[in-house]
């Protein structure tokens, strides 16, 4: 099969894009896509890519971290006022909930857990903490002066995921700690700015491929990206569709043959 040409690329992913100015995404139990976007605003999307459902908050502000899995209690953390929400099924909220930089730090990356709790990654403190979401009150902590010790990092994405939390770091490895916060290892996947879950792998962009590594059986392979989807800050496979997030927005096309095999 011949590689399309540089004017077709450019087409396709003209052809594939289905939302302006998307930065964010995850994806729901149920199939469904949870999009943020450049104005601040929440957009429930089915396995198509149609909106469903839309929330805008009272205040604007970037979305940096958004988590869909439990499709029930939907999450947005909003680094810059230091604020996160949950929602429903619905895009419904009672509103944004403020952390208190006395017990929580300075948040960089805010997660739920599955248990109720919530991971804070607190960077003025440079510790992970586990907190109540109540009374913001850490259950306990682990410093990472250790674990990222005489190196440069620059953490950018978490996500709790069968009871282990990953974090990815734009430069270095992936970090893997388990529930109650003691680190475990780095894994081989380097320099990427967020990942996913296929199964029981992990797999993120790494240098304009797709590489995915199980955690346990420490098996490691690699695969294309489709030549559209080059540059992608965001990669997510989602049953027989493909979505990613480019400098123009969100784009989607059907999952490629060979992204289907092991």
């Amino acid at each position: 099969m011949t590689a399309p040409s540089a004017d077709g690329v450019c087409q396709e992913r003209k052809d594939s894009l289905i939302m302006e100015g998307a930065t964010q995404i995850s994806l729901t139990r149920q199939g469904q896509l949870l999009v943020a976007n450049n104005k601040s605003s929440l957009f429930l999307l089915d396995s198509m890519g149609k909106i469903q459902y839309q929330f805008s908050p009272r205040k604007p502000a970037r979305v940096h971290l958004l988590e869909g899995w439990n499709g029930l209690r939907l999450f947005a953390f909003y680094r810059d006022f230091q604020e996160f929400i949950f929602l429903d099924r619905f895009l419904l909220a009672d509103g944004a909930l403020a952390l208190d930089p006395g017990k929580t730090g300075y948040a960089r990356l805010l997660a739920p857990s599955l248990d109720g709790n919530m991971w804070v990654l607190d960077e003025s403190g440079f510790e992970l903490k586990k907190m109540d979401p109540q009374s913001q009150k850490a259950i306990f902590s682990t410093p990472l002066d250790l674990v990222l010790a005489g190196k440069q990092y620059d953490l950018s994405f978490m996500r709790e995921f069968q009871n282990q939390l990953y974090i990815a770091d734009r430069q270095g490895k992936v970090l893997m700690f388990d529930q109650m916060g003691n680190f475990k290892k780095k894994l081989p996947i380097e320099n990427c700015d967020w990942l996913a879950f296929q199964g029981e792998e992990v797999y993120a962009v790494e240098n304009d491929s797709l590489t995915f590594f199980h955690p346990f059986l420490l098996r490691k392979r690699k695969k294309a990206l489709p030549p559209q989807a080059k540059g992608a800050s965001r990669f997510l496979m989602a049953g027989n569709q493909i979505f990613w997030i480019l400098k123009d927005g969100l784009h989607r096309m059907e999952m490629p043959a060979w992204l289907k095999e092991h």
